[in-house]
């Protein structure tokens, strides 16, 4: 069951708490952001439950998008402190 994206912005706000994310200059509120990507998550996985995919073949779907978007974010590291 797929939690609701309430439930999973507030997790992912106390994971960032061991690893802080650095906010900056970014011009968006920290809570919109978790709310509004958490939202956007529970739908895919919601569809995931409505095509009635097992839950061990969710549970490798959404490793597979933690290790994508992992990657992305290391990319994207990189490039921020090559100067692009």
């Amino acid at each position: 069951m797929t939690p609701d994206h309430r439930t999973l912005a507030a997790l992912a706000r106390e994971v960032e708490e061991g690893d802080p994310i650095a906010w900056g200059e970014v011009a968006l509120d920290r809570e919109t952001v978790y709310q509004m990507i958490a939202s956007q998550i529970t739908e895919v996985f919601a569809r995931y439950e409505a095509q009635r995919v097992p839950e061990e073949r969710q549970m490798v779907i959404a490793l597979a998008t933690v290790v994508k978007l992992t990657v992305e974010n290391f990319v994207l590291h990189q490039r921020l402190m090559r100067g692009e």
